[in-house]
């Protein structure tokens, strides 16, 4: 089992550097046992960056998830098993999914507040990012309702939090569709919450911001039909 650091807290998510243990390491990827290094989902892209240990040195190019183990995969050298490595983050690239990841919770629950419309599926992406409704009927007046609003709740500068809740508490939370938890396994007990405050609170396993100022602005791009009822939004970050 790989523990995942950035879980505990928002402080967690600004972790640049690491120490773990090699649990094992091939051609498959090197494990250890613990990590600061987010691995590929709910569309959030991977984390980049380096392992270096006494003697060597590896390019971290990809981190995924398989079972309690996160796999690190690497060019370069391969560490030995019970050796300790340092890692780093390609802290760029970290904070822009983090900001991003954070402005998609912003933006859905606006759109859920505002217009009913569910967020069905989302992509991070540094540069520019998408979200999927539905149902939504968005016209250029609601998507520029949607980036007023952003922008508002940004310049008052709403603080994020973290914490858990029991599973039973979760479902009850959430009854009004705003998300569907069904989707999280019945093995989760305990579900991690991103709150914005007074915004958002939502069932989430990515890394994100202390504070909307960090947003720094937030432009609506446009919008594309993804079959009945269903509408993409493309956004960017200022």
């Amino acid at each position: 089992m790989t523990e995942l650091l950035y879980l505990s807290s928002l402080d967690a998510c600004y972790q640049k550097e690491m120490e773990a243990s090699v649990v094992r390491a091939g051609e498959g990827g090197v494990v250890l046992d613990r990590t600061i290094f987010y691995p590929t989902g709910g569309g959030q892209p991977t984390d980049k960056g380096w392992l270096k240990w006494d003697g060597g040195e590896a390019t971290v190019t990809e981190v995924v998830k398989r079972g309690r183990e996160v796999v690190h995969r690497v060019v370069g050298d391969l560490p030995r098993r019970g050796e300790t490595v340092s890692g780093i983050l390609d802290w760029e690239r970290r904070y822009a999914h983090m900001r991003m990841h954070t402005a998609q919770h912003l933006v859905s629950a606006l759109a859920f507040d505002i217009f009913g419309a569910r967020t069905v599926g989302n992509q991070i992406r540094a540069e520019r990012s998408h979200i999927d409704f539905y149902p939504a009927h968005f016209g250029e007046e609601e998507l520029k309702r949607i980036e007023e609003e952003a922008n508002v709740r940004i310049e008052e500068g709403r603080p994020l939090k973290i914490y858990t809740l029991p599973r039973e508490e979760v479902d009850r939370i959430f009854s009004d569709g705003r998300v569907d938890v069904s989707r999280l396994p019945e093995s989760v007990r305990e579900v991690r919450i991103v709150e914005i405050e007074g915004v958002d609170v939502c069932p989430c396993g990515g890394t994100h911001v202390k504070n909307l100022k960090e947003l720094r602005g937030i432009e609506v791009l446009s919008r594309k039909s993804k079959g009945r009822e269903k509408v993409r939004i493309y956004y960017r970050l200022k």
